[in-house]
């Protein structure tokens, strides 16, 4: 048992020692409204979709997904504090509050619906003369969860409480038991992806720009999903929920007039 740990301690400095190594090689930028670092993502092309398709996964078929641009990610998840900058401090639902906004500045926002952060990108989009933000298409998001990758999680076949922020207490063939923190963690407080980004998996769902729909058969190129209808989709896992849900594939259904104290986004910039 004491050796199995060493190795994984080993493995998971040698990780963050190849990633500050090749850190220099990111292309970032740092909007000035906010501060908000993004990170450069080439385009490319992978296969979108759960390759273990069970009963519960039939939505989530493994297909052909072209990025056909590059695009640049959000580093992290929106922020607290970023959050208040163009909203203001007020609760924006008093009827169900966010039970972590007094908590830290760094966190990642919660309890924010689809619609809410649709007023947020219109505020912030009129303060910024360089830069136009939106929330990630699902083939972005996916995309740059797996950085290359094809197992279910960036950092492998499974995944445990000292890579991601996610309910380690919850029984799963992904993960071994291990701790629950029951609050989000400040962004950045766990090694990145392979492509520079934080909390791709766990910590906070995040909102995704696209309605519901089941996957295509074929392959699409930059897919948006359909045009209209009743439930837009989040992806990642969080914090309360076990490591099923942070599997670069999962996807979940969410009315967009709807928020939890679990939920909440990141954002694509691009150039004017």
């Amino acid at each position: 048992m004491v050796r199995s740990r060493v190795i994984l301690a080993l493995v998971i400095i040698l990780s963050i020692g190849n990633y500050s190594c090749s850190k220099r090689s990111l292309k970032t930028i740092k909007e000035p409204v906010l501060g908000m670092e993004f990170i450069l993502i080439p385009k490319g092309s992978y296969k979108m979709g759960d390759f273990e398709i069970t009963d519960t996964t039939k939505s989530e078929s493994l297909h052909e997904v072209t990025i056909s641009k590059d695009f640049w990610m959000g580093k992290t998840e929106v922020t607290q504090n970023q959050w208040q900058k163009i909203m203001g401090n007020e609760e924006i639902h008093p009827e169900k509050p966010s039970p972590f906004r007094s908590a830290n500045p760094d966190y990642p926002v919660v309890s924010i619906s689809f619609f809410d952060i649709e007023i947020f990108l219109e505020k912030l989009n009129e303060l910024s003369n360089d830069y136009h933000f939106r929330l990630p298409t699902e083939a972005e998001w996916e995309y740059a969860c797996r950085a290359g990758t094809t197992t279910p999680f960036s950092y492998g076949a499974s995944i445990s409480d000292s890579l991601a922020n996610f309910n380690a207490s919850v029984h799963s063939e992904y993960s071994a038991l291990g701790s629950f923190l029951e609050h989000p963690a400040a962004v950045g407080s766990y090694p990145p992806n392979q492509w520079g980004l934080f909390d791709m998996h766990g910590n906070v769902w995040e909102w995704v720009s696209d309605w519901y729909a089941p996957y295509s058969n074929t392959v699409v190129t930059d897919p948006k999903g359909p045009i209209n209808g009743k439930e837009k989709i989040i992806r990642g896992g969080s914090w309360y929920f076990g490591a099923d849900n942070a599997k670069s594939s999962h996807r979940r259904k969410h009315e967009p007039g709807l928020w939890g104290f679990s939920i909440g986004f990141r954002l694509v910039c691009e150039k004017r």
